[in-house]
């Protein structure tokens, strides 16, 4: 993590801190915030700060106390739970210092900050630095972040050290948090600066923190009842499916073990020759799908899967993930996407399957409240967009200015398309390879999306090339400025380190190299949507409309508002996407109202 160009000034292990317990104490403390630069701030409660990931604990009333670090070794813990004039007296004086913008802070998981503050009325601004996420801009590969990681990096000092006499566990913790968090802080902003990532870090990842605390605590009303229809159904066609495998191979098995699975293509001499470690018969979704385009029997058995995992992920487990305020309140997580994308969690609502009927009738369980409505809004092709602007690609960027189907351009002039009936075939073999060669695919990938031979894949990989000569110079280019550098950037200057492009094992070599050609599009894709997340919330703000966003699914929008307004946030949740930036192509965004989200979809 550390970087060798980069001399920090050192963590020091010392530590003198304190304890404030009244009124007077906390005076004087306050007053002596006021001539800081930057405070490191902490705080206790039953989750422990410094966390690896970002955290959004729901309830902030567990917060027992607030640590704030003025100078190296140097912390002072409030401590709220035995405050002599009582918690609230001790609150209500940490307002103003802690929701001052002048006042800049320094914290460690500024979502976590805010979920905890929150509810005690106090509305956190002026975080100048989040060492969680500064880290994550710096090295997004990274599998975790946490303070006493980024600490022991600077100086080898991780904290841990045992609380002084008189001091509780937590709240020695919680002052070493804050020490460590304002020193490590003053470190990365360095760093930040000097990898050009101060508009990354302050313009994107800063804000939309607490934007996403506000996404999680909206949630998502779900009906119940829907999901129980949709489960009884699911189970049916499992039970039909199973009769079909189960008298195809002969005999009744577990459709669920790779091993009995195996062993079934083995008596009945469906082979694909490749094996697992332990040396049994692999059936991976890539060999069933490879093995499906000849035998019934895989095929059925890759359907049984999708089904069984529609019913066991989302139709039965959600409903128990359900609050009391008949709402699933799911993580949103800034620091995990090597590429800058969020991803969801506990439930991760973004893999929801969306291409087959039965995935989206799951979306139908998503409902806006009795008086609302839902509306999804999506970005239209927004990666091949990207990729347009990106290779300067002529006749790409002419399809794109002159609004014409990119689909329908490619079947023309890949696949020859020439009558309606040709097109119409074409144009859909003609959009599985316009998104797989964004994603640098490989003709064996190809052939098994298509479902051709490699050799005709490696046609129409070099037919799509000689069509859009700009897509393969950047294809060529890309690695090699990868190579020099050690890592790609977006169009917006996010980074994503590189460690195997010159590695000496081809695999990984290519690995990476798929890496590169892939960042400045998916890195960039994330960084207008965060923007456009950003400025969407500014608007409804701004023109005072009631709308709350619930939920960011890869290009997709999704907000909640009174019915009466619908139109209106419809209208400018779609007009602030499409201004999130501007680029040699126009960003388009398809808006649609429902009382669900698969009819807002639509």
């Amino acid at each position: 993590f550390a970087d060798a160009a980069v001399a920090p000034a050192r963590v020091t292990s010392q530590r003198n801190y304190s304890i404030v317990r009244n009124q007077k104490e906390l005076a004087r403390l306050i007053e002596s915030l006021w001539q800081s630069e930057n405070v490191g701030v902490a705080i206790s409660n039953s989750s422990p700060p410094g966390a690896g990931q970002q955290q959004s604990p729901r309830n902030g009333h567990g917060a027992a106390g607030l640590a704030f670090s003025q100078s190296a070794g140097m912390s002072t813990f409030v401590d709220l739970e035995s405050f002599a004039e009582g918690k609230e007296a001790a609150v209500a004086s940490l307002r103003e210092p802690l929701g001052n913008a002048l006042l800049e802070k320094s914290v460690h998981d500024v979502k976590r900050a805010v979920a905890l503050l929150t509810p005690l009325g106090i509305d956190l601004t002026g975080v100048a630095d989040d060492t969680l996420l500064a880290a994550y801009v710096l090295d997004p590969t990274r599998s975790k972040y946490e303070l006493v990681d980024l600490a022991r990096e600077d100086s080898g000092d991780e904290g841990g050290a045992p609380p002084a006499e008189g001091w509780e566990e937590s709240a020695w913790r919680a002052a070493e948090a804050a020490d460590l968090t304002a020193q490590v802080a003053r470190n990365l902003r360095k760093r930040i600066d000097e990898k050009d990532l101060g508009s990354i870090y302050r313009e994107i990842e800063l804000p939309l923190a607490p934007l996403l605390y506000r996404m999680e605590q909206a949630g998502m009303r779900l009906d119940i009842n829907v999901l129980s229809e949709l489960s009884r159904h699911l189970g049916e066609e499992l039970a039909k499916l199973t009769e079909r495998i189960c008298g195809i191979a002969g005999h009744e098995f577990n459709i669920n073990s790779p091993k009995q699975v195996g062993e079934c293509f083995e008596a009945l001499n469906i082979v694909s020759g490749r094996k697992t470690s332990t040396g049994r018969v692999s059936t991976s979704k890539a060999v069933l799908e490879e093995l499906a385009q000849t035998y019934e029997l895989p095929r059925l058995i890759i359907e049984y899967r999708e089904l069984e995992k529609l019913k066991s992920v989302y139709t039965d487990a959600l409903p128990h993930q359900v609050a009391g305020d008949g709402r699933i309140h799911g993580q949103l997580n800034q620091t995990v996407a090597a590429t800058g994308r969020l991803s969801s969690s506990d439930p991760n609502l973004q893999n929801i399957p969306i291409r087959t009927e039965l995935g989206r009738r799951i979306r139908r369980a998503f409902v806006a409240e009795s008086g609302n409505k839902l509306i999804s809004a999506d970005y239209s092709q927004l990666e091949l967009r990207l990729l347009a602007h990106i290779t300067r690609d002529q006749v790409m960027l002419e399809a794109f200015q002159n609004g014409e189907d990119i689909h329908a351009r490619t079947a023309r002039l890949v696949f020859k398309a020439r009558t309606d009936e040709e097109l119409k075939e074409a144009r859909r073999f003609a959009k599985i390879v316009n998104f797989a060669i964004a994603y640098a695919i490989e003709p064996w990938g190809l052939s098994q999306r298509v479902g051709i031979s490699r050799q005709e894949a490696r046609k129409v990989i070099d037919e799509y090339y000689a069509t859009y000569p700009g897509v393969r110079r950047y294809m060529d280019e890309i690695p090699v400025q990868a190579r020099e550098h050690g890592y790609v950037r977006s169009i917006y200057g996010r980074i994503r380190p590189l460690p195997g492009i010159n590695d000496r094992n081809g695999n990984i070599r290519k690995a990476a190299e798929r890496e590169a050609i892939n960042m400045p599009i998916q890195g960039t894709a994330s960084d207008i949507v965060k923007i456009a997340m950003l400025r969407a919330d500014a608007a409804f703000r701004r023109e005072k409309l009631d709308a709350k966003m619930l939920m960011q699914v890869h290009d997709e929008l999704l907000v909640e508002c009174e019915a009466g307004i619908a139109e209106k946030v419809a209208a400018t949740l779609k007009r602030e996407m499409e201004n999130a930036v501007e680029l040699d192509v126009p960003l388009v965004a398809d808006a649609g109202i429902g009382d669900n989200w698969m009819d807002a979809k639509k």
